[in-house]
């Protein structure tokens, strides 16, 4: 004996069965944005705390060497806050990059040779300062313009790089930024190019902490 089957009912099964592309897109979505989140090594909170750190530690220094005719270089309490401040956010960096990327696997997770790379750039830059030092260069060029400037010029000229291999197109474009006026902030003497560095390294990073943000959030 053949069973018979209210359509109504078959209908409503085969709408349980079935899933909505548009939810699909959606879920899909949902997903990648909460994992974007969860393991970008650049939100907005810590690129908040570089931009605050990178204000107040070139500003610390510029205060000390405004107004310095001849040239001197910075205050001793100046280096200290600065290197204090730098040494917090290295270590603020660190932690949070940590626990972000546990267990991470891929272009998102920086690789050892990538460290290492950025590590030298940042040594190397100072101990091509020592260079000019021994080579007789006045303190206006080695505590002055070259420490205010130089170190911006190469990490952000590397960190671009690394950016572009991974297609991380604000990070390429912040770090260039950065990298495109500090050498223009060279042209604003020993003095100035402290104060002009500092402020575009913050500007930097809070259009950053914003752009992360509005990603987030679309």
């Amino acid at each position: 004996m053949n069973e018979t089957r209210d359509p109504n009912e078959a209908a409503a099964a085969g709408d349980e069965g079935e899933f909505d592309p548009r939810e699909a897109a959606a879920l899909l979505q949902q997903t990648k944005r909460r994992a974007r989140n969860r393991f970008n090594p650049n939100p907005p909170l810590m690129s908040l705390l570089r931009a605050i750190v990178a204000f107040c530690a070139y500003g610390a220094v510029w205060l000390s060497v405004r107004g310095q005719h001849p040239y001197k270089g910075p205050a001793g309490w100046a280096l200290a806050i600065l290197y204090a401040l730098v040494i917090i956010v290295i270590i603020a960096s660190v932690g949070y990059l940590k626990r972000a990327t546990t267990g991470v696997k891929g272009p998102s997770r920086m690789r050892p040779a990538e460290s290492i790379v950025l590590g030298a750039a940042w040594i190397l830059v100072y101990v091509f300062m020592g260079a000019l030092e021994h080579a007789g260069a006045s303190h206006a060029i080695v505590y002055g313009i070259y420490p205010a400037t130089a170190p911006l010029i190469m990490l952000g000229l590397v960190g671009a790089a690394l950016a572009q291999a991974r297609a991380d197109w604000p990070i390429f474009s912040g770090t260039l930024t950065v990298a495109v006026i500090a050498t223009i902030a060279a042209f604003f003497g020993p003095a100035g190019a402290w104060l002009v560095a500092g402020i575009a390294l913050a500007a930097a990073l809070l259009v950053q902490a914003g752009a992360t943000a509005w990603r987030q959030r679309a």
